[in-house]
């Protein structure tokens, strides 16, 4: 920057960088862009105009001798930040200032990326433990700097930093593979944690594509995503470690998190649960914990309306009238009971409503997502039903379906747009926008507006609402997998579709350009 002949009022790492500085108080956003947290700014007496001729600047040297009687003229100042340090206003460090020399230590950015994976997670407890004694060269420690860094690009858009990050995720890719083919290592709880942050990262960069209503269950044919790779790695994981994991407290809690993972990508690729399931539910059943009959009972019904959807998506999408016909019954009834066995739950539980925060929350959206796809696709397979020349059921109880098929997607729609929170539109309390838990809390409800977003049988309004607060994710939040979801224009025949309100709902288009190239590389591929 040219010296334009008055103090710059830059921060201290800005004026030493010769950047422009955008003065942002208390802290200077430049520097959290640039990996580093802000020194602070300079006292204002010192950005006054003076006079600079020889007496002034005598004057000026003496008052600042007598303000630090006895330093010395060759002693070194140095101002070291540390993940626990707080931006330093003006006051605290007027008082560094004053030395005659002053030597500024930048910490890299590398150092800050477990406080900001800590804070990002906050809500998770075991994630702490598993940080104790982690070397630099461990997979949970390179995960969260290519996480972290991920982030403050998306979020912040830096000039400089792809090929750092594409770096970090090589070593972080290499040294989970390396962890995964350790006897000793391969079913520790750091190592399952780092695979979750790597399916983290792919949600961070959009690296899930969405194809929930035209996932064939086993088609291999479908380009399988990288975060599919990594949901597919825990399940593989979660078998590894056997039921033993589920009567420890922190073995117990890893296991609901990536539970709740592999059964999104169940949902999303429409393929029925892994027998695992039900052995793993009954064992928490027998042993539950305070806060887990909410979890378990929302597990069971995903585990049920994943069975029925990987029998309808192949009847729907093939328009098959006649497999339509025959089994419409059954697939009626599985529905019929999965739901009544969750509200008679709902019903006798009412502690797990009132007042629910965040984490109970997201178990209530995960229900409700799957009840909207299981009833959507209801309608889609009575429109076939109603359209078979043999159909043997009465067009009037085929209508009454469609309506009571409606309206529950209706009510949990409305409910899901009440889960919101204000910081993205809506009117959920939430924690500060501006804090990295904010991050969390707005994944949470990814997945829940995506299907909303692209479900026609929704209302229309709550779908522009869950558009809307979907691409205020992508953009203020860095999120990019929130930019993905498009309403829906599936491959099902006609004859399912009739009735069905027209899909007009517009998308904001994302720049292509602003997902790097470099997030292709190669996922870490479990063994099976």
């Amino acid at each position: 920057m040219p010296n334009t002949g008055k103090p710059s009022p830059n921060c201290h790492l800005c004026r030493q960088r010769r950047v422009k500085c955008d003065l942002e108080r208390p802290r200077c956003q430049r520097c959290i862009k640039y990996g580093v947290r802000c020194p602070g700014y300079r006292d204002e007496q010192d950005l006054r105009f003076q006079n600079a001729n020889l007496d002034s600047f005598e004057k000026r040297k003496r008052k600042k001798q007598m303000q630090s009687p006895g330093a010395d003229p060759k002693e070194l100042r140095v101002l070291a930040f540390t993940p626990e340090s707080s931006a330093s206003p003006a006051a605290e460090v007027s008082d560094l200032l004053s030395a005659p020399l002053l030597q500024v230590i930048r910490q890299h950015w590398s150092a800050e990326s477990i406080p900001f994976v800590l804070s990002c997670y906050s809500s998770i407890g075991f994630l702490p433990t598993l940080f104790e004694g982690a070397r630099d060269d461990h997979c949970l420690v390179k995960t969260c700097q290519v996480f972290s860094r991920a982030y403050v690009i998306n979020r912040f858009r830096p000039d400089t930093g792809h090929r750092e990050l594409s770096t970090c995720l090589g070593e972080a890719l290499s040294s989970v593979s390396a962890a995964l083919s350790s006897p000793k290592s391969h079913t520790s709880d750091a190592t399952i944690v780092a695979v979750w942050l790597l399916g983290n990262y792919e949600l961070l960069m959009g690296g899930i594509e969405r194809k929930s209503f035209t996932s064939r269950p086993g088609d291999s044919s479908s380009s399988t995503s990288s975060w599919d790779v990594h949901s597919k790695g825990l399940l593989s994981l979660l078998r590894a470690r056997g039921d033993r994991q589920l009567f420890t407290r922190s073995g117990r809690q890893i296991f609901w998190t990536m539970f709740t993972i592999v059964q999104i990508q169940c949902v999303i690729s429409n393929t029925p649960p892994p027998g695992d399931f039900d052995r793993w539910l009954r064992i928490i059943e027998q042993t539950l914990q305070a806060g887990e009959a909410l979890p378990l009972n929302t597990g069971r019904y995903i585990a049920s309306a994943c069975s029925l959807l990987s029998r309808i998506l192949p009847i729907t999408l093939e328009g098959d009238r006649e497999a339509a016909c025959v089994c419409y019954d059954v697939l009626v009834q599985g529905c019929d009971n999965a739901e009544l066995t969750m509200l008679e739950w709902v019903r006798s539980a009412p502690e797990y409503q009132t007042g629910a925060g965040p984490v109970w929350q997201y178990f209530w959206n995960a229900w409700r997502t799957v009840r909207m796809k299981l009833h959507h696709m209801m309608i889609l397979l009575t429109n076939l039903v109603e359209h078979s020349a043999d159909s043997p059921f009465q067009p009037e109880a085929l209508r009454e379906r469609r309506q009571l098929c409606r309206g529950i997607i209706a009510s949990t729609a409305q409910e899901v747009v009440d889960s919101i929170p204000k910081s993205l539109g809506g009117s959920m309390p939430d924690v500060d926008s501006t804090t990295p838990s904010a991050y969390f809390d707005a994944c949470r409800v990814i997945w829940p507006l995506s299907h909303l977003y692209v479900i026609p049988t929704a209302p229309r309004r709550l779908r522009i609402v869950a558009r809307d607060a979907l691409f205020r994710i992508g953009r203020e939040k860095g999120i990019l997998t929130a930019l993905k979801p498009r309403p829906g224009r599936g491959r099902f025949p006609p004859e399912t579709l009739a009735g069905l309100p027209t899909d007009d709902l517009e998308g904001r288009e994302v720049d292509s350009t602003s997902i790097p190239s470099w997030t292709e590389v190669e996922p870490v591929r479990v063994r099976q």
